[in-house]
């Protein structure tokens, strides 16, 4: 094996881990004065730790918000504790964006709902989502991984294969000319 296809397998094999800008897009919501984009890693959400990525926007603009204050309050649908995140551009991936990362407690029904607060300007806006139970989406990249370290096997073997016939085709071309 080549070190190409080494590092090609290496790469499709760390793909499922790699945790890209912001993550999942949640929702995009007007919420009094900005427009509030979140996103979530790692997607699917499951219990343990995440990273809710906010980008706030003034509406009617194109710009990003800078210097706004973003509180997160996270609130479990079936009852529970409320969980109280203050979102900061030290934990985001982007300058663009303002992040909070911690860890979900549990797995169930959650409902998200983002304050953003600029001067004497305040919006909110909110949403629910799904949270996996923690094992749970361990497998599925676990799973993930094995499917496409198959479909690389599969496609190596067939242009094995492929080269195989073609050296057998062209030694019987050339011994019928003989």
């Amino acid at each position: 094996m080549t070190i190409r296809r080494l590092i090609l397998l290496a790469l499709l094999a760390a793909a499922p881990l790699a945790l890209a800008d912001g993550g999942r897009l949640r929702f995009r919501q007007a919420a009094g004065p900005f427009v509030v984009t979140l996103f979530t890693t790692p997607d699917p959400l499951s219990a343990g730790p995440a990273d809710f990525s906010v980008a706030v926007e003034r509406a009617g603009t194109e710009g990003i918000v800078q210097d706004a204050d973003v509180t997160l309050l996270l609130t479990p649908l079936d009852g529970g504790d409320r969980v109280v995140l203050h979102a900061s551009h030290a934990a985001a991936t982007s300058r663009f964006l303002e992040a909070a990362n911690f860890t979900l407690p549990r797995a169930g029904q959650w409902r998200v709902t983002v304050v953003v607060q600029q001067g004497s300007d305040v919006g909110k806006c909110s949403g629910a989502f799904d949270v996996a139970p923690a094992g749970l989406v361990t497998n599925q990249i676990g799973w993930n991984v094995v499917l496409v370290l198959a479909a690389v096997a599969l496609f190596l073997l067939h242009q094995a294969r492929k080269r195989a016939y073609w050296r057998k085709l062209r030694s019987a071309m050339h011994a019928g000319r003989a």
